[in-house]
């Protein structure tokens, strides 16, 4: 009984204390923090994170507010307080005049002087609150606003703020003072738990997690330890500090055994004990959750070291991938297969896309086979003579007046390929990109031996594709024919006189493609083979009349169709003129029209 008198005495002294603190801390702290924040709703009545630590007291009346758009306070409620707590308190909604939730600040009266809301600082505020609970040791404690919170707010508005930075960087010193200290008595449960506060702070803080893992690895020790017979006819206060003592280390099982020793045989209903009890279990809740924590930081290390691993594998892959690519791209360089060549570089650049020799030789292809077509003006359509004479030769073709007028334009540099697009050259843009092989291709190749016929059943669309591939680009309409008329505007390449024997057209009975280039003597001047006859060539022109062009235009046709140019096997001579504009649907295939690209000029090309 006397014991029990002895445990009240205690308690009422210290509680003495605490409110001896709480004055002492007031004086400190009265003129400090001084805007708090509804923290819960309860109907008309609210509770705020201020209390008799901050000057609150019973009858004050305050104010709830947020910010508008324009940082400007707009009241929302009065409030009255009506009971009060060290560190909280509550108040009775007196007036409101919108919604109140929790969040919201609020200005009792008496705490923020004779400044209006309209001038409050809130961030200084927040700064003031969180060097105050700074200095009462009031960090991370979750049952009420502390340092961490205040400094989390205060980031949130100025991500860059020196003392909210500096403020974690010192508690998160203070606490591994302090758990340093109770890992070295053996305290290990308040070491976890500052340990576990520091994360609380930094989660990425690798120190703590690691020292905290020891110290659960100790107690896990320990625990192997079984318990013994507890001891009987002892006094309560034995077995409270053999309790106590058991918490410390961490033998959370063992401690709760003596809690309920003494409930059992002694004390029944003893709040202590109870208690006891109830922050054994606490712990070994936080205990449990670190442990699967630990494990599944565990696996994330693993999974993170085979990706690794993986990734490295990978890399020495794709570097082997591209010394062999590498090796196959010089090599067929070195041949001239320069398009299979490309295929490779471009394989290779995926890999290194800052390969410089692959760039250059990227670059190199992208105007090799080309004749450069100097800048100039040159005769573009024909003239109601011209095109009387060609119908006098050749017969009538309505076809022929998309010619008129007649104009001269001027144009500047360009490259044009010195043949039409082969088979070959085709192919290896299906194997860099997996595009669609024509029709008529089996095995997704061409019959044997026509490498170099020129490539056909493409649509305008698909030579687009190419052309991009490449690096250049469908030739415009005016510069086609002036690289097939020439600056004098020829008839055909090579003159104003056709000879069958010059070119792939119906004339000559050949009846089917021929390899591009067969017909040396139907160059034109600049050099470029094969611009009359053979195949049709697309253009990335649509087909529209000349600007000037007064006749009806019941020559055109009447939807959108893209230009052919250059004749075929099929057609007569006339339409092999440089002038002549066949047409063709853009996404339609035909197995007598193929076609070649042009770019522009961008420089001096490397010297292979």
């Amino acid at each position: 009984m006397g014991k029990g008198v002895n445990k009240v005495d205690l308690f009422i002294l210290l509680r003495l204390f605490v409110i001896l603190l709480g004055i002492l801390l007031a004086a400190h702290l009265s003129a400090g923090s001084r805007l708090g924040k509804v923290t819960g709703i309860m109907g008309e009545v609210i509770r705020v994170n201020l209390g008799r630590l901050h000057g609150v007291s019973q009858g004050m009346r305050g104010k709830v507010f947020k910010f508008d758009k324009d940082k400007k306070t707009v009241d929302i409620a009065k409030i009255q307080v009506i009971g009060v707590t060290d560190e909280n308190c509550m108040a009775r909604v007196i007036e409101k005049a919108d919604t109140v939730e929790v969040g919201q600040f609020v200005d009792i009266e008496g705490t923020l002087g004779p400044r209006t809301l309209e001038k409050v600082d809130v961030l200084k505020e927040l700064e003031e609150n969180a060097r105050n609970y700074y200095a009462a040791n009031q960090y991370t404690e979750p049952e009420h606003a502390n340092c961490l919170e205040m400094c989390q707010e205060i980031l949130a508005r100025d991500p860059e703020n020196r003392l909210a930075r500096e403020l974690k960087k010192q508690m998160i010193l203070n606490y591994y003072t302090w758990a340093e200290r109770e890992r070295a008595e053996g305290r290990f449960s308040y070491a976890i738990i500052y340990y576990d506060r520091i994360l609380h702070i930094d989660p990425a803080d690798e120190r703590a997690t690691e020292n905290m893992w020891e110290v659960i690895d100790l107690i896990d020790a320990e625990a192997q330890i079984p318990l013994e017979t507890i001891t009987k006819n002892r006094p309560p206060d034995y077995y409270y500090a053999v309790a106590e003592q058991y918490f410390r280390n961490g033998q959370y099982d063992k401690s709760k055994k003596y809690y309920l020793y003494l409930l059992e045989t002694l004390l029944p209903d003893d709040l202590a004990s109870l208690d006891g009890i109830k922050k054994n279990d606490q712990m070994l809740r936080l205990i449990n959750a670190l442990r699967v924590k630990r494990i599944e930081l565990a696996k994330q290390i693993l999974a993170d070291e085979q990706k690794k691993q993986e990734d490295e594998r990978e890399k020495r892959l794709k570097l082997e991938r591209a010394r062999y690519y590498k090796v196959v791209a010089e090599d067929l360089f070195q041949k001239k297969d320069y398009t299979g060549a490309l295929v490779y570089y471009l394989k290779l650049l995926d890999i290194l896309p800052d390969d410089s020799v692959a760039l250059n030789r990227r670059n190199y292809i992208s105007t090799t086979d080309m004749v450069l077509i100097p800048a100039g003006e040159f005769s573009r359509g024909s003239s109601s003579r011209e095109l009387t004479e060609v119908m006098i030769d050749f017969g009538q073709n309505s076809m022929l007046y998309r010619e008129i007028p007649k104009n001269w334009v001027i144009l500047d540099s360009f490259y044009i390929d010195r043949y039409e697009v082969t088979n070959i050259q085709y192919k290896h843009f299906l194997e860099s990109t997996g595009h669609s092989p024509p029709i008529g291709w089996k095995n997704d190749t061409y019959p044997e031996g026509e490498d170099n016929f020129p490539v056909v059943f493409v649509s305008c669309l698909d030579a687009n594709a190419y052309a991009r591939w490449i690096g250049r680009r469908l030739p415009r309409e005016d510069e086609w024919e002036k690289a097939a008329r020439g600056a004098d505007g020829y008839q055909w390449p090579w003159g104003d006189k056709f000879y069958a024997h010059r070119c792939n057209t119906r004339e000559g009975g050949k009846n089917k493609t021929m390899p591009v280039g067969s017909y040396l003597n139907g160059a034109n001047a600049f050099g470029v083979l094969d611009l009359a006859g053979n195949v049709w060539e697309w253009v990335d022109a649509d087909m529209k009349p000349y600007p000037g062009f007064s006749e009806e235009t019941y020559y055109f046709p009447s939807s959108i169709r893209k230009i052919l140019r250059g004749g075929s096997f099929k057609e007569t001579g006339e339409q092999a003129r440089g002038a002549f504009r066949g047409d063709g649907a853009v996404d339609q295939i035909y197995n007598n029209v193929g076609f070649r690209c042009t770019k522009d000029l961008t420089g001096k090309r490397e010297n292979p």
